[in-house]
């Protein structure tokens, strides 16, 4: 890991320039250009707010105004979307770039890096969408609480909560790591076992597709547990980064510290499992392609 960082401040220009150069391909030329950042995952929302919430009403409860469902799910599918950004492009970036990989004085290790800080300008110009509806939804025109009088949650239910920011927001930077650590050390493993078994780079499409679903992103945490998975959530540290995403962004709640140090110890983990599986096998990048 260590050797990680100071590669990529050693190469921060180039890491610069291949950010610079992958945004400009990606919107440059398009009609909306960035806005493209909020129109993909806008459409996905439609499609999955009509199948969840009102195909198979799977509302966190009764008492939850659809436009909170909205917002839940869009933060839930920003927050995926930059960690399968990373992985789907990370798996395949060493064996599409292979003529860099030949030339010996090139640092691979850019090659992964650079894809992560491009998933998370994305998922902040997402995130940036949700802190407006925030502001209008909590402050401008709050939603009104519709619990009746009298009302007893169900299990699993839960009671109306406001739309609000709060100190809690001191804690986006340290998320925002554990995120993206998480998310790039995955990355450095798969980009290193596609480029010795190809067959990796169509496990990991299908496997994300898998983990979406058995993400809490569509629906609620509770509902799953109720039918005896719960531990599929509690295995799934993305499931832990969503909740805490949400807990701050909508609801001005500090995240909870159990989970936090749970993300911090399989965050760890993966950036030093990734890294170093990497950097044992760089050497022989050139063989393998």
């Amino acid at each position: 890991m260590l050797r990680l960082f100071h590669s990529l401040r050693r190469h921060a220009p180039l890491v610069r320039n291949f950010v610079d150069k992958d945004l400009r391909g990606r919107y440059v030329g398009s009609t909306v250009g960035f806005f493209w950042s909020l129109v993909n995952p806008l459409l996905s929302l439609a499609t999955y707010t009509f199948v969840f919430s009102y195909v198979l009403e799977s509302r966190w409860s009764p008492q939850q105004p659809l436009a909170q469902v909205v917002l839940m799910m869009y933060l839930g599918i920003v927050t995926w979307g930059c960690h399968a950004e990373i992985l789907s492009r990370c798996t395949g970036t060493l064996v599409e770039n292979g003529n860099l990989i030949k030339k010996v004085v090139f640092p691979s290790e850019v090659l992964p890096s650079y894809i992560a800080v491009s998933a998370l300008f994305n998922m902040l110009i997402g995130l940036g969408f949700v802190l407006l509806g925030v502001l209008i939804f909590g402050y401008i025109a709050p939603l009104a609480d519709p619990t009746p009088a009298g009302w007893t949650p169900a299990p699993g239910e839960l009671p109306f909560q406001p739309l609000r920011l709060g100190a809690s927001a001191l804690c986006l930077p340290l998320l925002f790591a554990l995120h993206l650590g998480f998310s790039v050390g995955m990355g450095f493993l798969l980009s290193t076992l596609n480029l010795i078994v190809r067959d990796v780079g169509h496990f990991a499409s299908a496997f994300l597709t898998i983990w979406m679903f058995g993400t809490p992103i569509f629906y609620p945490e509770a509902m799953v547990r109720e039918r005896g998975f719960g531990w599929v959530v509690d295995a799934n540290p993305m499931a832990w980064v969503v909740d805490s995403y949400r807990a701050i962004l909508l609801f001005g709640a500090w995240p909870e510290p159990l989970v936090l140090a749970k993300l911090t110890l399989v965050a760890g983990f993966a950036m030093w499992a990734g890294t170093r599986f990497f950097f044992k096998n760089q050497h022989r990048f050139a063989d393998f392609l």
